[in-house]
Parts: structure tokens; sequence; C-alpha cells
């Protein structure tokens, strides 16, 4: 998707079968430097109702474990969040 991510992802919701990603532009882990604010696409897509599956499809700066760290992150804010509701 091209353009502003917001927008795009809230028109074709009822078309997403499937969420793919890579940090913009260099495809590595969503917590690399680039465009995308991952905790926020990911909090959109909770908010749609989004349930499916997110296929990481980045090129990992370092090795493959550690390029996995950016999912601690992830599941500790939902927690927070979880526990705040």
């Amino acid at each position: 998707m091209d353009g502003n991510l917001t927008e795009n992802i809230r028109r074709y919701f009822p078309l997403i079968g499937h969420v793919q990603i890579a940090q913009v532009p260099h495809r590595h882990e969503p917590d690399s430097p680039g465009e995308l604010n991952f905790p926020y696409l990911f909090d959109l897509l909770e908010e749609l109702g989004y349930r499916g599956y997110i296929g990481c499809e980045y090129k990992p700066r370092g090795d493959t474990v550690a390029g996995l760290g950016w999912m601690q992150e992830y599941h500790k804010r939902r927690e927070e969040r979880a526990e705040s509701n």
C-alpha cells in the first residue's frame, strides 16, 4: 500500500485477509529506524477487529533470534493495555 496507510487500511479493511510487514525503506524489523510507526499500525488493526495473521517478511539487521526482540515489546504493550482496561 502506498500513501496514507491509515486511510487505506480503514478503506480496504473489509478486503484484507492477510498482513505482511517490513520497515520502510530497508525492509528490516518493525522496531528499526524507518518511516512506519508499527505500534500505531498494530493498534489500528486491533481497533478495526483484525484477527488474522501478520506475516513478518523483513530482513533482520543481525541474526534471526535478535531480530524477534520487537515482539517482546509488542506483547508487553498489549498486556499493559489489557490491564488498564
